[in-house]
């Protein structure tokens, strides 16, 4: 029973890591100029939550479970394929933080093109009037 249940986890750790693959194939301009690579991001994002979710379900099951079986080849695999799956959560990592860091960029853009832009057309026309000072 706990074999059946490490070789499911294996499978959901593979699926896992074709997920994270289309993830790392994403280039940060893609990501900040096109809006479809962006939908697909957060799908895949979800589908990588949602297979977290069902991996975290297993633990809690093999958990419960006495140890039956020689499981060792298999945890083995498990364990190559999380480290696998950690090389390539590092590239997407670094492939995120560039396009938010070029998001942030071009928004620093536009905030100082506005700005600039406040400073030629002067502030917004007072409602109420305005103050003149006599004493000049």
């Amino acid at each position: 029973m706990t074999v059946d249940l490490y070789q499911e986890k294996l499978g959901l750790f593979r699926t896992l890591r074709q997920l994270t693959d289309e993830i790392a194939k994403f280039t940060p301009e893609q990501l900040v100029r096109e809006d479809e690579a962006y939908q697909r991001l957060t799908e895949l994002l979800d589908e990588r939550d949602e297979l977290m979710e069902k991996i975290d379900r297993l633990d809690q099951g093999i958990g419960r479970q006495p140890q039956q079986g020689d499981s060792t080849a298999v945890q083995q695999e498990l364990r190559a394929e999380m480290l696998r799956l950690q090389e390539q959560n590092e590239v997407v990592e670094k492939v995120l933080q560039s396009s938010l860091a070029q998001l942030r960029g071009q928004a620093k853009k536009i905030q100082d093109g506005r700005h600039s832009n406040r400073a030629y057309l002067g502030g917004a026309p007072s409602v109420e009037g305005s103050f003149i000072d006599k004493r000049r």
